[in-house]
């Protein structure tokens, strides 16, 4: 008898379960045993909600040296609409592409618009990937705002840009608009499935950092899944800190 495996690798965050599945020949109690762990392992490992899909694709094409930008409006500039509102950040994009292009870097982003909670006011949520010379990029290209709030995206998990990312959910979006919008060259994490053992058995490696790690284990079989990311050496021990807020002026 051997197990399942299932491994979903997204940049330097990585999702594994072990699972034993129902057999042709097992009985009515034991297919039901086996059934249970089938479905906690597919639950761990199926992203289904928008929180759960944006991580990992956070995690497959960012790293903790990204940036994860807020920008916002001086009153007199505030967008009657947020249409108007989408149409400066979709301009914003569009200019930072161009600059990449003549530099010959890739660009690759994922951005909300937002209204909904602080002073509801319209502002716009990015992550992008990170240059050198970001600060003066970003500052002739967002002529819109004094303040221009900035941090680097290893200040926090990849799961926590998510849920801040679409905590607003569906709110003020046209009917059959998506919660969030990534550019087009957006990599896919990557699966992999396999058997294995059945005395196989799963641990956090040496040196990652665990996120999530559950087991289960009955007569009849076990399920175990883990979730974790090897933080790069040269944090030490702490990840990057912030660099905003930023009111028109590099504070590196």
């Amino acid at each position: 008898m051997a197990k399942r495996k299932k491994t979903i690798v997204a940049g330097d965050l990585i999702k594994t379960v072990i699972y034993t599945a129902p057999e042709p020949r097992d009985g009515p109690r034991v297919r039901a045993a086996k059934s249970r762990m089938t479905s906690a392992a597919q639950k761990a490992m199926n992203d289904k909600t928008a929180r759960g899909r944006l991580e990992m694709s956070i995690a497959a094409n960012f790293k903790r040296h990204d940036l994860f930008l807020t920008l916002t409006y001086r009153l007199k500039d505030l967008p009657a609409k947020r249409a108007g509102a989408v149409l400066n950040v979709r301009k914003f994009l569009r200019n930072m592409r161009e600059v990449r292009k003549t530099a010959g870097i890739p660009f690759k982003y994922i951005y909300v618009t937002e209204e909904k909670h602080g002073d509801g006011k319209l502002h716009h949520h990015i992550i992008m990937n990170a240059t050198e010379r970001d600060i003066e990029t970003i500052r002739s290209l967002w002529p819109h705002g004094d303040v221009i709030d900035i941090e680097y995206l290893g200040c926090r998990e990849y799961a926590t840009w998510a849920e801040y990312m679409t905590k607003e959910g569906a709110q003020g979006r046209p009917v059959g608009a998506q919660m969030w919008t990534p550019s087009k060259n957006l990599d896919k994490p990557k699966v992999t499935y396999s058997y294995v053992g059945n005395d196989e058995t799963l641990s956090p490696p040496i040196g990652a950092h665990v996120l999530e790690w559950e087991e289960k284990v009955t007569e009849f079989g076990s399920y175990c899944y883990i979730k974790y990311y090897f933080p790069p050496k040269h944090w030490g021990e702490e990840p990057p800190q912030r660099r905003g807020p930023w009111p028109l002026m590099s504070c590196l």
